[in-house]
């Protein structure tokens, strides 16, 4: 593998990462939201990340056989609670006549430990790029 190609996958690795931030940002700011039970909710979401497929001479992608060392990307970001949480609340004003409202049901304590590796990963990431252009400019030191 090239030093390019390490700082391409580590770049990979970033962008996924930063979408991973922006989706629990997201979450932490719309964790305490509520809504009738008829309307309307915010959905909790998480970010699905895969294996970039191989490209082969043709320039098709390889979608069954993923090499080594291309990197990730995000493929979707998807909702596991579509239909938000139903939670008892008759002093609300978004309350039906039951005393129920619908909140989005998402867990701080996850999110916040999301966020952690979220941000370990994303250093991890940046700090490859970082060695891989050290390594490419004393490379160029040497040679001129």
């Amino acid at each position: 593998m090239s030093l390019f190609g390490a700082i391409n996958i580590a770049g990979s690795g970033v962008n996924a990462e930063q979408t991973w931030l922006d989706t629990i940002g997201s979450n932490i700011a719309n964790a305490n939201d509520i809504s009738g039970v008829n309307q309307p909710q915010y959905q909790e979401q998480e970010v699905l990340v895969a294996p970039k497929p191989s490209v082969n001479s043709t320039g098709i992608p390889n979608l069954t056989n993923y090499a080594l060392g291309d990197g990730v990307q995000v493929t979707q970001i998807v909702t596991p609670k579509p239909n938000g949480v139903l939670k008892y609340d008759p002093n609300s004003t978004f309350a039906n006549k039951l005393g129920m409202v619908k909140e989005p049901g998402i867990n701080l304590g996850t999110q916040l430990g999301n966020l952690v590796n979220a941000q370990y990963s994303y250093e991890a990431n940046a700090s490859v790029m970082s060695q891989a252009k050290a390594a490419y400019l004393s490379i160029l030191g040497i040679v001129s």
